[in-house]
């Protein structure tokens, strides 16, 4: 990782949105920024940590705890072919996998629209009229999306008039505590070896098998910061920021900014130890402005920006989401 003050460089400050750049100076002002080079495939491998083994999350170290699995400090499922640990033994490899099981199911209509190649490559999102064989079906193959769509299958839906196209696709169930308590996890990873002292209790936390054993605050404030940025691929390239704050202001202490396809995420990472001053008050979030909202021309359309909640243990029911595009022209191909 290397430190930054400006990471998304802006060539034309007229044509900047004026609420996003007071923002972006916001953390220029008040925030250290650790800054991930491209995450992608075709970028120059970076390993934390060095030999002698030892496990950043559980202390261990050979022969007790074994570190065969080379980990990655971000999931891989998010893109990240880039950034490995060593700080990861296969004991606490495994804990964490259930976790970004989580993770990868609540992003999946994500990673499929943005073509994001995880561990086996994009996803592929199926209808909800089920997996068989022949049901509707999105997936990322040769750099397009592709839509197959049988007939008899409604999941398609086609308005001629609006010239609009809405696919209905099934969700996975998944417990939101689960996929933040995966990203808190490639945040503790990615953190500078100095700054894991501030982070006791998230560690703590990290060593339980269950997502509710020992949590550091209670429902309702694991807060996700979310946007959606209706363009192709936007972000090409996965890419992972680190806020440290470097006075104490009414703000947290240390985020994680994260974006990767279509979508970005932020996080706000507990820190008792930093954030005491915090404590029992209402204070504002302002998120990280990533370019597409530094300027929005560059979108197709318009950005969507939502605070979701990632606090409760259930799992999720089985249920539908919808995906909308907007078309000039239709083609029957024969």
């Amino acid at each position: 990782m290397k430190t930054t003050g400006n990471p998304n460089a802006v060539e034309n400050a007229t044509s900047v949105d004026p609420e996003a750049l007071r923002k972006f100076e916001f953390y220029v002002e008040n925030y250290r920024q650790w800054v991930s080079p491209g995450l992608g495939i075709a970028n120059k491998q970076i390993v934390l940590g060095t030999e002698p083994f030892v496990c950043r999350f559980c202390d261990g170290k050979p022969p007790e705890r074994t570190f065969r699995k080379r980990a990655h400090a971000v999931s891989e499922l998010l893109g990240n072919k880039v950034i490995k640990s060593l700080y990861e033994c296969d004991q606490c490899n495994e804990r964490f996998s259930v976790f970004e099981d989580d993770l990868g199911k609540m992003t999946l209509p994500f990673r499929n629209v943005g073509g994001v190649a995880g561990k086996n490559g994009v996803p592929k999102l199926l209808s909800v009229s089920g997996e068989s064989q022949g049901k509707s079906r999105m997936e990322f193959k040769d750099g397009a999306l592709h839509m197959s769509h049988p007939s008899g299958d409604n999941s398609f839906q086609v308005d001629e008039l609006a010239k609009t196209i809405t696919f209905s696709y099934a969700v996975q169930p998944y417990r939101p505590l689960g996929a933040y308590k995966a990203l808190c996890k490639s945040a503790f990873t990615l953190l500078p070896p100095d700054e894991l002292v501030h982070f006791n209790e998230l560690k703590r936390w990290l060593l339980q098998d269950d997502v509710t054993t020992d949590q550091i605050y209670g429902n309702g404030c694991h807060v996700c910061c979310r946007s959606f940025v209706p363009a192709f691929r936007a972000f090409a390239q996965p890419l992972v920021i680190l806020f440290q704050r470097k006075e104490q202001i009414e703000a947290p202490y240390m985020s994680m900014f994260i974006a990767f396809g279509n979508i970005s995420y932020q996080i706000f990472l507990p820190c008792p130890a930093k954030d005491e001053h915090l404590r029992g008050k209402a204070i504002s979030l302002l998120t990280y402005p990533h370019i597409y909202q530094l300027q929005p021309w560059r979108a197709t359309g318009p950005i969507l920006y939502e605070q979701i909640d990632l606090s409760a243990s259930e799992r999720t029911k089985s249920t539908s989401g919808t995906l909308n595009w907007s078309y000039e022209n239709r083609i029957k191909v024969e």
